[in-house]
């Protein structure tokens, strides 16, 4: 036997009270935990749904935490993040509000699940959507969906049925039964969409303040996705590589959807910014200069998308003698109301170029006649230093798109770049 105060008498137990002391500070800890979570019941990650309009779940996470006395909630769609501008929780009401998009997040916490609603502005009217959260962790399946099936990789949407039907795009990312992705219509992608597919059922959704987007599909024995958007619009898909070149033909060009009425003449604009001073396309500051002109509105997620790359634009061509300008067309047609609104977005994107207010999205064919064929949110138009417009493209493909994003931005600042060497022609 060692002796009690020995090496040896240390040795042979402080392998069980190490142990022992483990196993306390963990209960400690866990109890730490608890006690905290009872303290604030709201922090953590939430399982959420709201309700599109056909009544369907569409599912998001929902982010809270603590900063100071401020709330966050943040919408979270695979890497998307949409933080909220503001929020509180008094123990039992949770309020968060996402000043850009001009919504806001109401809900109850009863019985350890969130009811409520998000609401925000949509043309003259308030849009409601149903809105749940609970904190029960999603559940990993261990089903598979075929023997081989991964639908990673890029596709052709057929979306729509007889003389309406369209050709989008769309793109998948696959690990296991996690699938994560975007569709692509002509007006840009919808960010990322979440979602698993099992046993051939492909759902993916996402809710990000102004969208709640659902995709339901099923793969058919012919390699094929067949389903539904959003609940309303019938949806085949098959992928890139499979798709008759006559379909592939078919797909919009983003850079003839939108023209001018008449190529000789110069485009014209004149609208208050957001202070209410009239900013004009013969003013000073544009003469003789390379501009883009942005057509807008701070609704709109592809819009906020957009933003970032031109403010690359405006910082590395300014000095070279380009100009940037955005026409907002917001909704309510309340000139206070959405002069915040773009206030609001300037401030969130740092917008260094000029905003103006240039009308509603109802009256948008009256304000910018000379263009045919108008209504994609953003519509981006290159104007050479003659007044002329060289080039117009509908839609952005925004970071969700991958290597689409990439190439769009790098075709932004090729233009740009042409535009202020004064070229007369964009081939």
């Amino acid at each position: 036997m060692p002796k009690e105060n020995s090496p040896q008498a240390y040795h042979q137990w402080s392998g069980p009270v190490r142990v022992l002391a483990g196993l306390l500070l963990l209960a400690l800890g866990l109890a730490g935990c608890q006690r905290l979570e009872e303290a604030d019941p709201i922090a953590g990650t939430w399982q959420a749904v709201v309700l599109n309009k056909a009544g369907e779940e569409v599912a998001f996470l929902l982010e809270l935490r603590r900063e100071g006395e401020q709330l966050i909630g943040t919408l979270v769609n695979g890497d998307d993040r949409i933080q909220s501008t503001s929020g509180s929780f008094d123990g039992k009401e949770l309020k968060l509000r996402y000043d850009f998009y001009d919504g806001e997040l109401i809900a109850t916490l009863k019985d350890g699940q969130l009811q409520g609603s998000f609401q925000r502005q949509w043309r003259k009217e308030l849009l409601v959507r149903q809105l749940r959260a609970w904190r029960e962790e999603r559940k990993t399946s261990a089903h598979v969906a075929a023997a081989g099936a991964d639908l990673s990789g890029d596709w052709i949407l057929r979306v729509g049925e007889g003389e309406e039907q369209k050709f989008w795009r769309a793109a998948f990312r696959q690990s296991g039964t996690q699938v994560a992705g975007t569709i692509i219509p002509p007006s840009g992608d919808w960010g990322t969409l979440t979602g698993t597919f099992e046993n051939g059922q492909l759902r993916l959704s996402r809710f990000d303040g102004i969208n709640a987007h659902l995709f339901k599909a099923q793969l058919t024995s012919d390699g094929k996705l067949e389903g539904m958007l959003d609940s309303t619009r019938k949806a085949i898909g098959e992928r890139a590589e499979r798709a008759d070149p006559a379909i592939l033909a078919a797909l919009p060009d983003p850079f003839t959807h939108t023209r001018m009425k008449h190529p000789s003449e110069p485009f014209r604009f004149s609208f208050p910014d957001y202070n209410g001073q009239l900013v004009s396309s013969t003013d000073e500051r544009f003469r003789n200069k390379a501009l883009i002109v942005t057509i807008m509105g701070s609704w709109c997620p592809n819009c906020h998308d957009e933003a970032p790359v031109l403010n690359e634009l405006y910082e590395r061509y300014q000095a070279k003698g380009l100009e940037i300008v955005g026409l907002a067309f917001e909704y309510t047609g309340d000139i206070k109301r959405d002069s915040e609104q773009l206030k609001v977005f300037a401030r969130r994107h740092k917008v260094k170029y000029p905003l103006l207010l240039a009308g509603t999205t109802e009256n948008i064919a009256q304000q910018l006649p000379q263009l045919t064929n108008l209504g994609i949110y953003p519509t981006t138009i290159f104007i050479g230093r003659d007044g002329l417009v060289k080039k117009i493209h509908v839609g952005f493909e925004g970071p969700a798109t991958g290597q689409l994003f990439v190439k769009l931005k790098e075709e932004m600042h090729q233009l740009a770049k042409y535009l202020v060497e004064e070229s007369a022609t964009v081939q």
